[in-house]
């Protein structure tokens, strides 16, 4: 590719650099860090998880998050447009299995979205009931095709709306899950808990698995390798840093997500829930605390309204990435692209959405669910998110990515994020993944 231009037709853009940092939070500040983490800390040795996932996050999450907003700035468009200028004939593919590999995250991540929505109803009803009642019939399968149609809604209205959202009900999710945290650490399982999740295990941490869960956690959760980051980044508007916004909205994310572990874990221990429950693991948690506080109705109603409002502005967020390229590719509205994207992911979440029903749709014993959530969320996320940065490193010229980086530098710590590292590690991390993977199956 010599040259990679901006697109020529008109598309909105977020009226702020703050505005796209409250909003690219609340895209990737969600589900993964409240519903997702924890239960993948569990199966995966507490706290040598949590520093494998730290390192992942700062080693290459942080370089990928950039590149991806970077391209996605730079030329305008959503993952198939972005992948078309690098090569006309074989970038939409690459585009288009980005755009399908959303598709299939947000077709269980809705389902579980649908869960938040059914717990927030129950919470103002007081009727709040444990997950395997919660369950029962086919409650889990009406609430994810409610929360389909109402992010069908918010599409059609813009981004606008998402910004409205996000200045506001963000910030509140965040004090309360940082009180709820904190008022856990004085439950009788909290010392058992801290244990559990500050823990060291040298022969864990060196396990190649343990990389992998790691390095897929922190794709998943800064939704690396989905197209997100490229079509929020296309919304951007020239001459802002790309680095200082990507490294904001990914420390903000991480902080979360270890302190919804914080949350999570103190209810485990004290009482007597299996670390490795799997996928219900926090919301078999999160009705339990709400009998051991007072307040707790008011605060239950509070955490889940603010829970399903976070798990539904990365519905939208999520959502966005596949009505992007389907408006820009087909030259359809806006209302008939979310249409079209809506039905396709409701299509395809219904079998995650019956596995947590009366039919318990599985797979070898397994929640349906849950084996789409480790295939993808942990497995092809990453090649995904190799794939594309590999991509935008060596295919776009490197003196037209690092202007679009905009930011020579920025320090965090003692590291230093400087836009020929963040471009070298997109070249290089193929060799890194492809040693993970020979050492994940011959160890």
């Amino acid at each position: 590719m010599s040259q990679v231009t901006a697109g020529s037709r008109p598309r909105p853009v977020w009226t702020s650099q703050r505005a796209y940092i409250l909003a690219s939070v609340a895209g990737v500040v969600g589900l993964g860090n409240l519903w997702r983490f924890p239960y993948m800390a569990g199966e995966n040795g507490g706290g040598t998880f949590v520093l494998t996932y730290a390192i992942c996050i700062l080693a290459f999450g942080i370089p990928l998050y950039v590149l991806e907003a970077s391209a996605g700035k730079l030329v305008n468009r959503g993952p198939v447009g972005l992948f078309r200028r690098i090569n006309p004939r074989w970038g939409p593919l690459a585009g288009w299995f980005l755009v399908v590999m959303t598709m299939l995250i947000m077709s269980y991540y809705i389902v579980v979205s649908g869960w938040t929505l059914g717990y927030a109803i129950d919470a103002i009803r007081v009727d709040l009931k444990p997950f395997d009642e919660f369950t029962t019939g086919f409650s889990s399968l009406w609430f994810f095709l409610g929360t389909a149609i109402l992010t069908l809604i918010v599409l059609m209205r813009g981004i606008g709306s998402i910004e409205r959202m996000s200045k506001i009900l963000l910030p509140l999710l965040v004090l309360v899950v940082g009180g709820l945290a904190i008022f856990s650490q004085t439950l009788p399982g909290g010392v058992e808990a801290r244990n559990f999740y500050f823990s060291f295990d040298l022969a864990k941490f060196l396990e190649p698995r343990t990389w992998a869960m790691g390095a897929g956690q922190a794709f998943y959760s800064l939704a690396i390798g989905q197209g997100f980051l490229i079509t929020y980044g296309s919304y951007s508007p020239k001459g802002f840093s790309i680095v200082k916004s990507s490294t904001a909205v990914a420390l903000t994310n991480s902080v979360i997500s270890i302190t919804a572990g914080l949350m999570v874990f103190p209810i485990i221990f004290t009482f007597g829930i299996a670390p490795d429950t799997g996928s219900q693991l926090s919301f078999t948690a999160f009705p339990i605390i709400f009998g051991e506080l007072t307040g707790g109705m008011f605060i239950s109603i509070a955490f889940y309204i603010l829970l399903f409002v976070a798990a539904f502005t990365s519905c939208v967020g999520g959502m966005t990435v596949t009505l992007a390229p389907i408006r820009d590719e087909f030259h359809i509205s806006r209302e008939r692209a979310a249409l079209i994207a809506v039905a396709i992911v409701t299509v395809l979440g219904i079998p995650s959405a019956l596995s947590f029903t009366s039919m318990n749709l599985a797979i070898g014993g397994k929640p349906f669910l849950d084996i789409m959530d480790q295939i993808t969320g942990s497995g092809v996320v990453l090649v995904a998110g190799i794939l594309g940065a590999t991509l935008i490193a060596w295919m776009i010229p490197r003196d037209i990515l690092t202007h679009s980086i905009n930011a020579k530098s920025r320090r965090i710590g003692p590291i230093t994020f400087s836009s020929i590292w963040i471009i070298w590690v997109g070249r290089f991390l193929p060799i890194a993944a492809v040693l993970l993977l020979l050492l994940t199956y011959l160890i």
